[in-house]
């Protein structure tokens, strides 16, 4: 017969041992071993092409001074992430210094590389699997004339741990049973890439009238615009990216799930406001998620990511950059934000100004002429 204290103790033991992974594991993001799962195979997979938009009589001028100033740049300690390369035939991904000078810059590489060719005005393509849309700015901003920053984005401790995620847990196990409604009529290709320039300043008055935060307004003017393309859903499942200073790794953000009905503009930003206002439970279950990830064997972790998903019909990523408007050397210059490829049905980027948002949007349906028009501002009874 067991002995009856065997047992317990084995399950304080186990209770122990797994406390200690997670303790060690809870601030680690699943995102970099998503980007590398399948970028390695396909470095392609995990590029963005970030466009610097000017008049075109105005892109000889922008060139000169973009080179002019890369090439002070390139050599400081915070342009680390333009002269690194990746080392794809390493057993593990790795980055190193690959002391570049501008001119390698100007080709594509396995790093951060400059498109003078663009029709636009500049293309710089980035990888996913080296940072974030903030990483990424951080790198770029000393190349275009001083701005201070809307949000500036200090050094905070970590939440608490096992509190955050426990109170999760519930929410979490809920939303596994979410589903997109938009995958099913999503063409495959050619993806649909997209810009338009919203005005800011309609956007804080509606802010001030429903009391919400900014960011939520202008990605609920997104899934607006997606509510008036599909008239034919009246449920979407929208995933808000949310940037996590302390997370260990290069991506440093998590994806927030939330479901809204269709509704007016106001409407939609009071659903996202209900279901994100706890700034305890977002953490929660954003860690909660990528610690059960990062527990998994590759094919397991590769087939749940995919799940994970095929839940979402509009992922929304905001990234505030400046509170005068963006300019290099006096040119104006506007910011879009494209991946090379798409595994949702709509990815939105809203690049804010005090002045005006930037929004990139890259689709796998055909758009109508002016998508996305910025919303009419009719708040929610």
């Amino acid at each position: 017969m067991t002995d009856p204290v065997v047992i317990p103790s084995v399950a304080l033991l186990g209770g122990a041992l797994l406390a200690r992974d997670y303790l060690g594991r809870r601030l680690r993001g699943a995102e970099d071993r998503y980007m590398a799962l399948y970028g390695r195979t396909e470095w392609g997979a995990s590029e963005m092409d970030l466009g610097l938009r000017c008049a075109p009589e105005d892109k000889p001028k922008l060139i000169h001074h973009l080179l002019d100033r890369l090439e002070r740049h390139l050599p400081r300690p915070e342009a680390a992430l333009l002269r690194e390369e990746a080392d794809l035939d390493a057993r593990r991904l790795s980055f190193f210094d690959a002391r570049p000078g501008v001119t390698d810059l100007l080709r594509p590489r396995r790093g951060l590389y400059f498109d003078l060719g663009a029709p636009e005005g500049v293309r710089v393509v980035w990888n996913h699997m080296q940072t974030d849309g903030v990483g990424m700015w951080a790198t770029l901003r000393d190349l275009f004339d001083e701005n201070p920053p809307l949000i500036p984005y200090r050094s905070v401790p970590p939440p608490p741990a096992f509190v955050p995620e426990l109170l999760a847990l519930p929410s979490v196990a809920q939303r596994l049973a979410w589903r997109g409604r938009l995958r099913k009529g999503a063409e495959e290709a050619p993806l649909e890439r997209g810009f338009a320039r919203w005005s800011a300043e309609p956007l804080r008055q509606l802010r001030d009238e429903v009391s919400a935060p900014f960011n939520l307004v202008t990605s609920a003017g997104a899934v607006h615009a997606v509510f008036e393309r599909h008239p034919e859903q009246e449920k979407l499942t929208i995933g808000l990216t949310a940037y996590f200073p302390f997370i260990e790794g290069r991506n440093k953000y998590g994806v927030f799930l939330c479901k809204v009905r269709r509704s007016s503009f106001g409407g939609l930003v009071q659903q996202l406001e209900r279901q994100t206002r706890s700034k305890m439970l977002n953490w929660g279950r954003s860690s909660a998620q990528s610690y059960a990830l990062n527990r998994l064997p590759e094919q397991a972790f590769g087939r749940l990511v995919s799940y994970y998903r095929r839940q979402i019909d509009v992922l929304v990523s905001s990234l505030p950059v400046g509170q005068r408007p963006i300019t290099l050397a006096g040119v104006p210059v506007q910011v879009s934000c494209h991946p090379r490829q798409l595994s949702l049905p709509y990815y939105f980027l809203l690049v804010g100004t005090r002045q005006e948002l930037h929004v990139s949007h890259t689709s796998r349906f055909p758009q109508v002429p002016d998508f996305p028009h910025s919303p009419a501002l009719t708040s929610a009874a």
